[in-house]
């Protein structure tokens, strides 16, 4: 990986930069979570870590299901759940 690539900003990177309201926020973040099925997986936490986040993300889900953020939570919580073996 380049400097440059490392340098650049994270919203940038990965296109959530300029989106005009949840909406287009929520569908940014959808592309982005079926990028990540296609790429190959990196440990970045710990499975502790890994558990915490998806007990949060599943807590921030449940506030408004129907909501598309929290949709996302409720999916992304569960790859989670599912790659730890709960």
């Amino acid at each position: 990986m380049s400097d440059e690539v490392t340098q650049e900003p994270l919203e940038e990177r990965y296109g959530l930069v300029g989106l005009h309201d949840v909406d287009e926020y929520a569908e940014a973040l959808t592309r982005l979570l079926e990028q990540g099925r296609r790429e190959r997986c990196v440990a970045l936490l710990s499975e502790a870590e890994a558990y915490a986040a998806a007990e949060l993300l599943g807590q921030f889900a449940q506030l408004d299901p129907p909501a598309p953020l929290n949709r996302l939570a409720a999916s992304l919580a569960s790859r989670l759940y599912s790659r730890l073996g709960a």
